[in-house]
């Protein structure tokens, strides 16, 4: 498996811009990033102490650079050594041998479930991400779980920051190759758990350490799936959606071309695409009398896509557990892919390539020109519009509109959240992944501190308020509710799909033909990515 390919295209799957989005996280484990420098920068530290680095339990304000990937203060000692009985340097010698000096107790505190709790006499447990280190100065729910998980192991955190995403997955493969764990625990992005790190080898199935199945905690929501592959799980979540995507809007321009605040068309019920092709047209105006818009309507990384997903449409059905099959021949897919050739071709009201090179250089750069009105994105991008000299109150966000074959508002995703997932060579694995299911259970209830699922998405929100007003909020917490994960980005077939299929229709051919034509070279792709068989071509 070519898994420097597949990580050289993770990392080109967003632009450099997206990374100003990316470090304005407020919460660990919310999404995806990237690291278009190759920063092979580390930063260490142990939760007792305070990193000088930009974190990501910061507001937005808060951070010290939002455009240079992995700045602050450096540290190239990756390596951590532990205490008590239980040791390990921080490569673990590629052991996998439990250690009989940790001490067992249980809990039966979870309606019967008895919950393994080890005393690992003060071990230290290293976990690698591309997160800044936690400041613990801060009191934020994850802060809180490293505390109460510190006490009920007796463990001592220490998180290693590597910037460079593709250098801290390389390790991962690489260790694996060697027999060996540099770390306890890595941080990957949703859409690498599965097919790429399970397929590999390198991660452990934990439901095999720990009884995922039974514990009631890791029973609710989409829990209960996220991180499963094959019917075995690899990837322990930590965060509860926030991912899904909305239609950003500019106030503004609405109010230059006459257009209503689009949350009217929600509060009457008549936010879906015959509206919204409506409001479109109004949007789009050539303002100069050259014969080509000046102002466009709605730009996205992939508006097909999108309104595939708002149609109750998939680009891959399939469960989390089951073999993938593309679906874009559905009736539903048809009906949004015509609907965007239509917004193309006949409306000409979201600008191709060429025409948005003419005021930009990307799709996440629209807005910021003041020329596009509309963009799909996720909850922090409001806090980029901000910080690009949109006010606060020209800054709007909400549902993508319905579709006539969806029932209900659709704010899907195209990656899963972060989770963490353990080396297969590392020592003790059993009370390894107790320990981290347990950092990552926040809303365990048989916790000293309570909580809910969407304690998390409150924090969210108080990080993300001035651009999100009342009915942004809306947004936010309905897409935490109802996730819909499409594993788009765990497959990545963007190549296929932006080179071959659009094109072919923006030139002409059917929308019918042209997925026909492509649509055997997809599956082969998706099939062999389940099977392991390629990573990405």
């Amino acid at each position: 498996m070519n898994h420097k390919n597949h990580m050289n295209k993770t990392l080109s799957r967003l632009t450099v811009a997206a990374l100003l989005l990316a470090l304005l996280l407020t919460t660990v484990g919310c999404g995806v990033k990237v690291n278009p420098d190759d920063k092979n920068t580390d930063s260490t530290s142990s939760t007792g102490t305070e990193s000088t680095v930009a974190d990501e339990n910061s507001e937005p304000s808060d951070t010290e650079d939002t455009t240079t990937p992995g700045d602050g203060q450096s540290n190239t000692d990756n390596t951590s050594s532990n205490t008590g009985d239980n040791k390990t340097d921080g490569k673990n010698n590629g052991t996998t041998k439990n250690n009989n000096n940790n001490s067992k107790t249980t809990t039966t505190s979870k309606s019967g479930f008895k919950e393994p709790v080890y005393d690992l006499k003060g071990r230290e447990i290293v976990i690698a991400w591309e997160h800044a280190v936690p400041n613990m100065s801060k009191n934020t729910i994850f802060n809180e779980s490293i505390k109460l998980t510190e006490k009920k192991y007796n463990v001592k955190f220490k998180f290693v920051q590597q910037s460079d995403y593709f250098k801290l997955y390389m390790t991962l493969i690489n260790d694996h190759a060697a027999g060996k764990a540099t770390y306890d625990a890595v941080n990957l992005r949703g859409y690498d758990v599965f097919p790429s790190a399970a397929n590999s080898g390198a991660i452990l199935e934990v439901n095999k350490y720990y009884d995922f199945a039974n514990d009631p905690t890791w029973n609710i929501d989409f829990f209960k799936d996220l991180g499963v592959f094959k019917k075995n799980r690899y990837g322990i979540p930590y965060s509860p959606n926030d991912m899904g995507n909305g239609i950003w809007y500019n106030r503004q321009l609405l109010r230059k071309f006459n257009v209503p605040d689009l949350w009217t068309y929600v509060n009457n019920d008549t936010w879906n695409w015959t509206t919204f092709r409506a409001v479109c047209k109004k949007l789009t105006q050539d303002t100069n009398g050259d014969g080509k818009p000046d102002y466009w309507a709605f730009t996205s990384s992939d508006p097909w896509l999108d309104f595939i997903f708002a149609n109750g449409a998939t680009l891959i059905s399939s469960g989390v557990n089951g073999a993938p099959k593309v679906s874009l021949d559905s009736k539903a897919a048809l009906e949004a892919i015509q609907f965007i050739a239509d917004l193309h071709m006949i409306d000409n009201t979201i600008p191709d390539g060429k025409e948005l090179g003419a005021i930009t250089d990307k799709p996440f750069n629209a807005m910021f020109t003041g020329k596009v009105a509309m963009a799909t994105y996720h909850a922090r991008y409001g806090a980029v519009l901000e910080q690009m000299g949109i006010p606060s109150s020209d800054i709007g966000w909400i549902y993508l509109p319905k579709g006539p074959s969806a029932k209900t508002y659709i704010t899907a995703t195209g990656t899963m959240p972060d989770m963490f997932v353990i080396p297969r060579n590392v020592n003790a694995p059993k009370e390894v992944t107790a320990v981290i299911q347990d950092l990552a259970a926040y809303w365990d209830t048989s916790r000293e501190v309570k909580r809910n699922v969407n304690d998390k998405i409150d924090e969210l929100y108080n990080a993300l308020k001035t651009s999100l007003d009342a009915n942004a909020k809306k947004v936010l917490y309905y897409q935490a509710q109802n996730p819909v994960f499409t594993l788009t980005n765990n497959y990545y077939l963007s190549n296929t799909l932006q080179n071959d299929l659009w094109p072919s229709i923006l030139k002409g051919k059917s929308v019918k033909s042209a997925v026909d034509s492509v649509k055997s070279t997809l599956q082969k792709e998706v099939t062999d990515k389940y099977n392991g068989t390629s990573v990405s071509k």
